[in-house]
């Protein structure tokens, strides 16, 4: 971590541990205590069902959402990859969100989100932003949750439409939690519970006991949203540092259909998940087989023409505990990747015009003698990816919690490194949250670290790290603000983001 970057941290770091010095009167079994009380699936509804309080039983309709300002400011000059400038302000947003819940009868249910925005800070700023950057962050406006959702049969329940389905346990890193792509337009401004794309699937479960099975099948195929070409968040660059861009091929909807299927047991003081998936993967690949590298003519432009990014068709088997143990929770998640496709990089004896063009998607080596290095095509492999956690609740108002992963790929070869892969990926997350006033100010400190081969407490792949507090003036109505810091690293999107530095605000109102 650099100074600039350390300093700050660890004061707030010390600032939420020394305020949290008084036990919590209850442990984290206490706290759960009453769960076990319900045995069924059926027992949570008939409970639901007999509470003359439940405001929602007493309504076939329920309106709801919420109303934002929002803004943000770059605390640092800097130009993205494409030449834009960067500095100052960079969102000044106005955003709507409408959700309808509707209850056409005791067994059925059906929810619709819809959310819009426009930002003014493009049209306020005199820069010369890209049109894939006016499209993603000017303005926006879609259908989020859109479901209907009911009981078939006794322990049988059916959900159909675009929803999320959260896997796994971990809340700061994915693992398992891989049905739902993220918006990840503005990296690091926000948390995963709050950046999962719905996607359009039906869902059945069954109950049994402690006993949960559920399927699920998926025809929409939509991936996340990352930041487009002249975004300064935007990580594919040549070898000199300028922005490239190359076309995406993605699966129509309805012309394959994923699967999943996951096995939940909750039980006393553990859960355990098994899963199963056969889907497109969220990372693509760049397919160049079409290049012709031997024409000693060729051209950056020709390169960028004939190379496409594609999604390969992986499978996943994935295993998931949690464990509590008075305030301690540990978390473990191990998942198993087959055919995923990465980009084969290989030396290329011509000296062609455009090797001051040469496509980045990592670190790449050196090339050997006065060859330059170029992808060519794609080679399948597989990935074991492996998650620890724990979090700790015995402080008063107070959580923290710690995530570890590791991700390697099996077969890795010179020609991926090539291309930027390591053998070994790793991430850490720490997150410490605390609660003032009552609980109605609550501060969240956020660190985000890549790590590189036999690196593993260092941020040799870059790191992110937000301040957040939000605080309840009543009525519905939260103010939030806070900062978050870039570290740059060797590894993407870290490479490009070292000066992308913003403190952020946002003033809301749920009705």
């Amino acid at each position: 971590m650099s100074r600039y970057l350390q300093a700050p941290f660890q004061a707030g770091l010390l600032a939420l541990l020394w305020s949290s010095t008084t036990l919590a009167q209850e442990d984290m079994e206490d706290v759960l205590e009453g769960f076990d009380d319900l045995g069924s699936y059926a027992e949570v509804i008939e409970l639901a069902q007999d509470n003359p309080d439940d405001a929602f039983a007493d309504r076939t309709w329920e309106l709801g959402g919420s109303l934002a300002a929002s803004a943000s400011y770059n605390l640092r000059e800097h130009d993205s990859t494409s030449g834009t400038d960067y500095g100052g302000l960079s969102r000044m947003r106005a955003r709507a969100n409408l959700s309808v819940d509707g209850r056409p009868s005791d067994a059925w249910r059906l929810r619709l989100d819809l959310s819009g925005w426009h930002d003014f800070a493009y049209a306020l700023r005199d820069a010369d932003y890209t049109p894939e950057v006016l499209r993603a962050y000017e303005q926006d406006a879609q259908v989020q949750d859109a479901w209907i959702a009911g009981r078939l049969a006794d322990a049988w329940d059916i959900k159909l439409g675009r929803q999320v389905a959260v896997w796994g346990f971990a809340d700061n890193l994915r693992v398992l939690d891989l049905l739902n792509p993220l918006d990840n337009l503005e990296p690091g401004l926000a948390d995963v519970e709050d950046l999962r794309r719905p996607v359009g699937m039906l869902r059945l479960d069954h109950y049994r006991g402690a006993w949960q099975l559920s399927g699920y099948l998926v025809p929409e195929q939509r991936f996340s949203r990352n930041p487009p070409f002249g975004s300064d968040f935007y990580p594919l660059t040549d070898s000199q540092g300028n922005a490239l861009r190359y076309r995406s091929v993605q699966p129509e909807d309805f012309s394959e259909i994923g699967a999943a299927l996951a096995l939940v047991g909750r039980f006393s003081g553990w859960d355990l998940s098994l899963n199963l998936s056969r889907h497109r993967h969220d990372e693509p690949w760049l397919d160049a087989s079409d290049f012709d590298s031997s024409d000693p003519n060729a051209t950056e432009e020709d390169f960028a023409e004939s190379a496409v990014l594609r999604h390969s068709r992986v499978s996943l088997v994935g295993l998931g505990a949690q464990l509590t143990l008075g305030g301690w929770l540990f978390k473990q998640e191990t998942a198993w990747l087959h055919g995923m496709e990465l980009t084969s990089s290989s030396e290329v004896e011509a000296s062609l015009p455009l090797i001051g063009g040469l496509p980045v998607l990592g670190d790449l080596a050196p090339a050997p003698g006065d060859g330059q290095i170029l992808p060519t095509g794609g080679r399948r492999v597989e990935r074991v990816d492996l998650l620890l956690g724990v979090e700790y609740f015995g402080l008063a108002g107070t959580s923290i919690g710690l995530e570890v992963s590791a991700r390697r790929i099996i077969g890795h070869a010179q020609d991926l490194a090539w291309s930027g892969y390591l053998k070994w990926r790793g991430e850490s997350a720490l997150r410490i949250t605390r609660d003032f006033l009552n609980e109605r100010l609550r501060v969240h400190l956020i660190g985000l670290l890549l790590h590189r081969d036999g690196r593993a407490w260092e941020a040799s792949g870059g790191a992110l790290y937000r301040a957040q507090a939000e605080y309840d003036l009543g009525r519905g109505l939260i103010a939030s603000g806070g900062v978050v810091l870039y570290d740059g690293g060797e590894q993407l999107p870290f490479t490009v983001m070292a000066r992308n530095d913003r403190a952020f605000t946002e003033l809301r109102w749920n009705f």
